[in-house]
């Protein structure tokens, strides 16, 4: 559902009690809920060159993605000292439905966002922590939400071709005159790999009408997808240093994968609710229908626990159904510009999911005692309300915040052998504290603290009959300044720090999260943001953060880093898009862009350090009229770079490590894509 709409006066300006008439849509810009939350428009999403929409959450301050198992599984999301897997802790959504798949077999929040075309994503709204009672599961880390708009009028086919093998096509319309909502967009991509076990090809669409009546305003929306995928998993860092193995081969050519989503969203809010030029209320409403599908096998080990292979196939469909609604009110409690909003949420998933191991030799099932497959049916059923206020005590002083109450019921049955027929359920509650004090200081100058609680809900597979549904609790504190000069400027530094109960670490020999003791987080992070006119944008962050494990097991000891999470992302976008001249009487376009980022000190299992990660991408294009050219150029300086380190024993090729070793799964080199784009 689109952010409601603030009823706050301007940065820095004085609340009037005789405000002037106003307009409140169902796209609203919403009140900021911390000093480091960002929303990132059109321009400094497409100033650099992204190949999927996941990578564009490399925009976002603190975000690292990596695509360690092929292109078409969910990206790896790594935010603000989280590992969050595929999703485990950020929730994520889109055009109004959720992202995150509930208790997935391959990991809790997995969220797989291939089937979004980047072209059609108008804005990315980032709110880190928990501290709005909007946010619901998953909301550790933080959110992220996707409004989808199309604003080039006509027409649009585009041609794309580049390195291995590479294709794109794209068609899209847009009805000229019409509000930007309004599109409908295909686009169709293969790819040979850059190496062995590294083909994939996907197809996507999406269709979306919004209207709007003369008291309210309706959108629908439309997508469907489907992709396979190969993938070239994990080599031994040694194995590649020594040269026993080219760096792009695959020790595993059967690992693979397929995933589909359909799904469909329809809203509904009012546009006019003024009385004599005073607002009184808003409300929406909205309800959507999502149908996924993922298959998955992989090996990590090799043939470590079965001499025949550790092959695991992983198969999750499910059918979500749920929807959202709210009502904001004007009250004159401390202020004429006090508001207090309402809202509910609703979700229920029905799935089915297996897991068994595979033989490496005839991809028969080889379960056996110890390694017993897994089979269920799951439903999980979430519940929600929330109250959240806005308040205005003092002339520059604004408190928002309220109560989120999440009640959240499971079942499963177990059909698989030696627990076939088992059935059990549980039931859980959790209430969350939410708030964000802001003080502005001058004229476009605020200081913020925030401090919210959530949630991350459990697997269910792992729950017992009976059992009160055990959730990961979250607590989330920031503070810091957040400044903004209309759309020209905008800069926040922030201080943060999050405390869970207890978390989740990648397990190879399960092939998904496994419980961990709990952990914490401190980090500082900047962003910069400079549009000064129409031709210039800029994008700059950097982010710092320590996450430790705050107890200890047979695994991991309190103090101890928590494997995998990055402690330091840098990320710069910049674009310069100035008009050339004219030629046959058209002015001529340009656009020149560049991506830039930086990972470091990248913390592995047994006290040891990842490799260092600096990649640029660029692009320039031309358009004349309606044609235009593009190159776009990944990994430009050519880097030999790692996208996941991880390290574990295992046993490949008749090459066993049963000391831990290091494992690695190699990044993309330098990869060019050429387009032509005719507008008609």
């Amino acid at each position: 559902m689109a952010a409601a709409a603030s009823a706050d006066p301007p940065t820095g300006a004085t609340p009037d009690n005789t405000p002037a008439p106003i307009t409140i849509t169902i796209a609203g810009a919403a009140p900021p809920r911390s000093a480091s939350e960002v929303t990132l428009d059109k321009r400094v999403l497409q100033a650099a060159p992204h190949k999927n929409a996941s990578e564009l959450l490399l925009v976002v301050p603190g975000v690292w993605i990596s695509q360690h198992s092929g292109e078409g599984k969910a990206h790896q999301i790594f935010f603000r000292g989280f590992d969050a897997v595929h999703g485990q802790d950020v929730e994520l959504s889109a055009a109004g439905a959720p992202v995150n798949d509930v208790s997935n077999i391959h990991g809790q929040g997995y969220a797989d966002l291939h089937f979004l075309i980047p072209e059609v994503i108008k804005e990315v709204r980032a709110l880190p922590g928990n501290y709005d009672p909007r946010q619901g599961d998953f909301a550790v880390a933080g959110s992220m939400n996707f409004e989808l708009g199309y604003d080039e009028p006509g027409v649009t086919a585009q041609a794309s071709m580049g390195s291995f093998g590479a294709r794109r096509y794209l068609l899209a319309y847009h009805p000229k005159g019409t509000d930007e909502g309004n599109f409908g967009a295909f686009e169709f991509a293969s790819s040979d790999g850059f190496g062995p076990s590294r083909a994939a090809r996907h197809g996507s669409a999406i269709v979306q009408a919004v209207h709007r009546f003369d008291a309210f305003s309706a959108r629908l929306m439309l997508s469907t997808y489907s992709g396979r995928f190969d993938s070239a998993g994990v080599l031994r860092l040694g194995d590649i240093e020594s040269g026993a193995v080219d760096r792009y081969a695959t020790y595993d050519s059967k690992q693979n994968g397929y995933s589909s989503r359909s799904q469909v969203v329809a809203e509904i809010g009012n546009t006019r609710n003024t009385v004599d030029g005073k607002l009184i209320d808003m409300w929406q409403a909205s309800t959507f229908l999502v149908l996924r599908d993922l298959q998955l096998r992989s090996n990590f080990t090799g043939s470590l626990t079965s001499s025949e292979g550790d092959s695991i196939q992983q198969l999750n469909g499910a059918t979500t159904v749920g929807g959202r609604g709210a009502y904001r009110r004007t009250v004159s409690f401390l202020s004429d510009h006090d508001t207090l909003e309402a809202g509910v949420y609703l979700r229920a998933d029905r799935i089915e999911q297996s897991q068994h191991r595979l033989s490496s030799v005839d991809d028969r099932v080889t379960d056996d005692e110890r390694h017993a497959g897994v089979q269920a049916k799951v439903g999980a059923v979430n519940a929600a309300g929330y109250l959240d206020a806005n308040l205005h005590p003092m002339r520059r002083v604004t408190l928002r915040g309220g109560l989120r109450m999440d009640s959240l019921g499971y079942r499963a049955e177990d059909d698989a052998s030696p627990a076939g027929g088992q059935a059990r359920a549980s039931q859980g509650g959790q209430l969350s504290k939410r708030g964000t004090l802001e003080v502005r200081l001058f004229r476009g100058l605020s200081a913020l603290a925030s401090y919210g609680e959530g949630f991350r809900s459990p697997q269910i597979r792992s729950l017992s009959a009976g059992e009160t549904t055990p959730f990961t609790r979250v607590v989330s504190m920031e503070g810091g300044l957040r400044y903004q000069d209309t759309q020209r400027f905008q800069a926040a530094l922030a201080v943060f720090r999050t405390n869970l109960s207890e978390d989740l670490v990648f397990d190879q020999s399960t092939a998904r999260n496994e419980r961990v003791p709990g952990t914490n987080r401190t980090g500082v992070t900047a962003n910069l943001k400079s549009e000064p006119n129409d031709w210039f944008v800029s994008s700059t962050s950097f982010t710092y953060s320590r996450a430790v494990f705050d107890g200890s097991d047979q695994t991991y000891q309190s103090g101890e880093l928590l494997p995998y999470v990055p402690q330091l992302v840098v990320r710069s976008d910049l674009a310069l898009t100035p008009e050339l001249g004219h030629f046959l009487g058209y002015p001529v376009q340009s656009h020149f862009g560049l991506g830039l980022t930086y990972l470091g000190r990248r913390p592995l299992p047994y006290a040891e350090m990842g490799h260092d990660v600096f990649l640029a991408d660029a692009n320039a294009s031309v358009r004349v009229g309606p044609v235009r050219s593009e190159l776009a150029v990944y990994n430009l300086l050519g880097a030999d770079w790692y996208d996941g380190e991880f390290v574990y024993a295992s046993n490949f090729g008749g090459g066993a490590s049963l000391v831990p070793a290091r494992h690695v799964s190699v990044g993309a080199p330098r990869t060019l894509l050429w387009s032509l784009t005719v507008f008609l």
